[in-house]
């Protein structure tokens, strides 16, 4: 059974997601950016393939195969496949033969990649917390206040 749609009506639920997805992105934009200019300043490498690397370290020793790569970082085979192709040019990867499929790669972190990794990630988490410290408080609690509305609604728990 298809429910109509109600051009006229606005929905409420449908207007504060819309206003929340609207102040989510930029910030989220303007942290990735930020992440990454200074990653790629301290440690040359992009918050991109940072991720791609810490993938392949969390991984090892098992390789992880390009499609892999891609669906766990919400890519396209292709950005991820040029993102790795990068990293074993650095030596930060190394592709593995793979004996089921010879045309399919699969990589895994190379020792200076694994360090790399374990040095970077410091320095993203201390900018990770930094930024979430300098959120506004309606920002940083914005679910919190989310859920007190949505439990005007709900009936008391028993």
């Amino acid at each position: 059974m298809t429910e109509t749609h109600d051009e006229g009506a606005p929905d409420a639920d449908a207007d504060f997601t819309s206003r929340l997805w609207e102040r989510m992105v930029p910030m989220y934009s303007l942290l990735e950016g930020r992440l990454d200019r200074v990653l790629t300043h301290r440690h040359d490498i992009g918050l991109g393939a940072l991720m791609a690397l810490g993938l392949l370290v969390k991984s090892s020793p098992a390789p992880l195969s390009v499609s892999g790569i891609a669906g766990r970082q919400g890519v396209s085979v292709s950005s991820a496949s040029r993102v790795l192709a990068r990293l074993e040019e650095q030596g930060r990867a190394v592709r593995v033969a793979w004996p089921c499929d010879r045309r399919a790669g699969r990589f895994t972190a190379t020792a200076a990649g694994a360090r790399l990794w374990t040095h970077a990630r410091r320095t993203l988490d201390r900018e990770l917390s930094a930024e979430f410290r300098a959120l506004r408080f309606d920002e940083r609690y914005a679910h919190v206040a989310a859920r007190l509305c949505r439990a005007e609604d709900e009936p008391p728990a028993p």
